[in-house]
Parts: structure tokens; sequence; C-alpha cells
């Protein structure tokens, strides 16, 4: 098992929190599948190896994560959640062309990851995201 998914595991066992074959299996698929894929994308991938899960658990478990910071849900696209493995503060790049969604790292220097509060407001989270087309999608454009 990845040290990663251990100490995420031992998190949530601190709290109080059983862990399951299917909580595992969720939280090991985001690790595995960075491409910041829906709760339906993650059921998907998950019935064959674990037929007898159902959509409700699986949000139920992206629930659970989220509120115990193993996941961030991320709204990039008009009413469709998507999940990241990562839980550190960095920007989303989504790719209009494919569809795809690349992590962008913030530079350290950004006022808002620096202050708790900026202009009077506390800042609980920044998830900023920008749109374009990728990279892979300006080489294929490139090469036609």
């Amino acid at each position: 098992m990845v040290e990663e998914l251990r100490e995420r595991m031992a998190l949530l066992k601190e709290r109080g929190v059983p862990w399951t074959i299917q909580r595992y299996a969720v939280l090991e698929y985001l690790y595995e599948h960075r491409t910041h894929p829906t709760a339906e994308e993650i059921y998907q991938g998950l019935r064959e190896r674990l037929p007898a899960i159902s959509r409700a658990t699986v949000y139920n478990t992206l629930e659970l994560f989220k509120r115990h910071g193993l996941v961030k849900e991320i709204m990039v696209e008009k009413e469709r959640a998507r999940y990241d493995y990562r839980v550190d503060e960095h920007m989303h790049f989504l790719c209009r062309r494919c569809g795809r969604i690349y992590d962008l790292e913030v530079p350290p220097s950004c006022p808002l990851l620096r202050e708790r509060f900026v202009e009077g407001h506390r800042v609980e989270e920044f998830r900023p995201y920008v749109t374009g087309t990728c990279r892979d999608c300006l080489k294929e454009e490139r090469d036609a």
C-alpha cells in the first residue's frame, strides 16, 4: 500500500471513522486517476472490481472524504463536480476542446495564499481555475 494512502487511512481512523473496502477503493481510485474524475466516473471505474458498490456509496464516501479533508471537490464545469486527490492549494486548467482538467501550480508568492484575510474577508479556500486549449490539443491543431 502506498504511504500516502496509509496516512489518509490513519487520519480517518484517528477520527473514529471505520475503514471499509469501498472507502479504500474510492480513495485508491482517486490516487491512481489524477484526472479529476466525477463521482459517476469513479463509480463506473470501480464496478468491475466491486460489483456490489452503489452510486450512493461512492457519493457518500466522497462527501465523507471532503468533510475530513482527504479530497477536494472542484467545480470547473457548470453542475458537474469533480474530485481531486490533491488537497494542497493549486489551480486548475480546463481545456475547452478535449475537456481534460490539469493541475497548475500556484506560486507561493500569491497574496491569497500568504494572507488569511483579504479586504476584510476571511479566506477559507482558494479555488481559481482557468480555461483555454491544452498543449496536447494545440499540438494536434498545429500538426493538422
